[in-house]
């Protein structure tokens, strides 16, 4: 039974990490493009990718929102970009309705996704303070996985 678990628990992982790795293809590696008004030598920078018609950047955002809002990170900078979301009125609505606490770009034309190799919501980058990319993630992830993101790319840059 133990065995038959395992197998089962082995190809659930294998099928998890292939389809994390295809939906991750096209995001870019390396420098960070920039991104207007960021300064990512101020610490390490969290770019965050949504849309407000996905249901699962519902959970992250929420914790994207409470890493904004804590004090504990003061040198981590975050940033979102919001995808086919409507414009900048229906965004900030869409933000204060959830109770949103994030800085929010407003990528309309598509034109920052298609920049960052961005083809799925929820994504994430971590940006380290030289401007390299340190971390790539997609689809849901927790509070603390951020944090712990973050915290390496402060001590890597």
């Amino acid at each position: 039974m133990l065995k038959k678990n395992l197998k089962t628990l082995g190809l659930m992982l294998v099928v998890v990490f292939a389809i994390t790795s295809y939906q991750q293809r096209a995001m870019i590696t390396g420098k960070a493009p920039e991104l207007h008004g960021i300064d990512y030598r101020n610490g390490p920078t969290l770019v965050y990718f949504w849309a407000s018609w996905c249901s699962v950047c519902k959970t992250t955002s929420a914790f994207v929102s409470t890493l904004a809002d804590e004090e504990k990170n003061p040198g981590a900078q975050i940033i979102s970009i919001a995808l086919s979301s409507g414009n900048d009125d229906q965004i900030n609505h869409y933000l204060q309705e959830h109770g949103y606490q994030f800085d929010t770009l407003n990528d309309d034309n598509g034109q920052m996704s298609e920049q960052w190799g961005v083809t799925v919501t929820p994504s994430i980058f971590i940006i380290d303070s030289q401007g390299g990319i340190s971390h790539t993630s997609t689809g849901i992830t927790s509070l603390w996985g951020m944090k712990l993101r973050l915290w390496l790319a402060s001590i890597s840059g």
